[in-house]
């Protein structure tokens, strides 16, 4: 299927924004992780554990992933998305070490 570890495949050089991201995942993979499962969640912790903060498929224009679906019950970080600066328009992935 589409789920599961073999779907993320992480890129540690050279670093991109988020933009940078979604494009070289759609020229040699799919795109950007979205719609997460909770297998997926635990796949991008394996990601994240093995390279750092990573970006996923989500924007902010009403929080929306990739594919233009709504995202709902997002396990913010307390107090985020804050929007300061109005910079919060990309979602990353990451976990409290």
């Amino acid at each position: 299927g589409n789920s599961g570890a073999a779907r993320f495949v992480g890129v540690t050089s050279p670093l991109m924004n988020w933009t940078e991201a979604q494009y070289y995942c759609r020229t040699f993979h799919t795109d950007l992780a979205s719609a997460l499962t909770q297998d997926d969640n635990n796949a991008l912790q394996q990601v994240v554990i093995n390279q750092g903060e990573s970006w996923i498929g989500l924007f902010r224009y009403t929080w929306k992933w990739i594919d233009e679906t709504n995202a709902t019950n997002l396990p913010w970080r307390p107090g985020l998305p804050n929007n300061s600066y109005s910079e919060n328009n990309c979602g990353t992935f990451e976990i409290d070490a």
